[in-house]
């Protein structure tokens, strides 16, 4: 009996030996797809422009009401400094940029526009959202090999993590929808562009 255990033992010894070590890189991978400039939600689009972060009612393609969530004070031209959204239960969570080489993790309630900064990460670093925890690269002006973290929803708990965090990142998550950026004069203007037409957003002026 002894000796049939080991010969097992020794069986599964050998196959976990060569197992593609692919198999194990899953469990320290963690992967989600955000969009850049639309995210469609139930009856909202979530919108990202140079003016800001709307949040646009629509039905069947077309925008009946407007709101924006998240505004911009310090526009320098035709671009956004937002991206890779993700709506999770009733926030937005988003990236931030800037002209310089600091970016951050943000969240804003749909309801309220209460924002929160999370976390600060390095200029358009990828971060996760996976069950409880976004995990993401600290940002280290130090180093070219930021250091993994983790930390809850709202921000808290922040600490050392094996996980990689790998970001795919889209223009939008239904085909047809994205935003278009125009810069006339001192002004830059956001307009949402849908299968059945194209909405003005907003505006801002250029510093």
């Amino acid at each position: 009996m002894l000796k049939k255990l080991a010969a097992c033992i020794m069986v599964m010894a050998i196959a976990v030996a060569f197992m593609p070590t692919s198999a194990f890189a899953g469990s320290k991978t963690v992967k989600m797809t955000a969009s850049n400039k639309v995210v469609i939600n139930g009856d909202y689009a979530y919108c990202a422009g140079a003016s800001g972060i709307y949040k646009v009612k629509v039905k069947k393609g077309k925008a009946t009401s407007i709101k924006r969530l998240v505004k911009n004070n310090e526009v320098f031209g035709a671009y956004s400094y937002y991206d890779a959204m993700k709506k999770k239960g009733k926030y937005l969570y988003y990236r931030e940029g800037g002209e310089g080489t600091v970016g951050y993790i943000n969240r804003v309630n749909v309801s309220s526009g209460k924002q929160k900064s999370l976390a600060m990460i390095g200029f358009q670093g990828d971060y996760v959202i996976k069950g409880k925890k976004i995990y993401y690269y600290k940002y280290d002006e130090e180093s070219d090999n930021p250091p993994k973290r983790e930390m809850k929803l709202n921000g808290k708990n922040k600490k050392k993590s094996s996980k990689k965090a790998v970001l795919k990142t889209r223009t939008s998550n239904e085909p047809g929808y994205t935003v278009k950026i125009r810069e006339k004069g001192d002004y830059v203007r956001d307009y949402l562009e849908t299968p059945k037409g194209t909405y003005y957003l907003g505006k801002a002026k250029i510093w």
